[in-house]
């Protein structure tokens, strides 16, 4: 798991609309599988560190 991770997630997010719905669904329990079901193994606190790494870089 890493921030890399993290921002793999949410670029599929932003690309698979199923997906969201399923993590939106589903809660923080299945979190950890989801993100490992796509590919992109991540804590909650992994994608809001890449959220706010992309934050960063864009000021």
């Amino acid at each position: 798991m890493s921030v890399e991770n993290g921002e793999r997630f949410i670029r599929l997010l932003e690309t698979d609309p199923d997906l969201r719905r399923k993590v939106r669904e589903s809660g923080e329990s299945v979190f950890l599988d989801q993100s490992a079901f796509v590919g992109a193994s991540c804590t909650p606190y992994e994608v809001v560190s890449a959220m706010i790494r992309a934050m960063d870089v864009g000021s």
